[in-house]
């Protein structure tokens, strides 16, 4: 009984955190449309407006890089077995990609 209950606890848990996190990507990507449509014509500016979002958002893009390094990494622990802080540190300098295809070569 107390089996059933954990399950259905924890499917209801599921459901709430998948709907949140589904919020949140519909608003980020509105957010992201209407930046978009507010840039102005291709040209000089709108380089220098994307740039200007990156430097405002440099912690976040940083955050994001780095848990995308994390992840990387766990998949080479598992993967090519292989030492996941050194996997991490080097995924943080040859970038994700380049460090799973540097082993997934040997």
């Amino acid at each position: 009984m107390s089996e059933r209950l954990d399950k259905r606890i924890s499917k209801i848990l599921f459901a709430v955190s998948g709907a949140i996190v589904l919020y949140w990507l519909v608003k980020g990507l509105i957010w992201l449309y209407g930046w978009f449509i507010s840039l102005p014509a291709y040209s000089a500016g709108w380089w220098g407006s994307l740039g200007h979002f990156c430097l405002n958002n440099l912690s976040i893009i940083i955050v994001i890089y780095l848990i995308i390094c994390l992840q990387v990494a766990g998949l080479a622990e598992f993967r090519f077995r292989k030492n996941f802080l050194k996997a991490f540190l080097l995924g943080i300098v040859l970038t994700p990609p380049g460090m799973l295809i540097a082993w997934g070569r040997k």
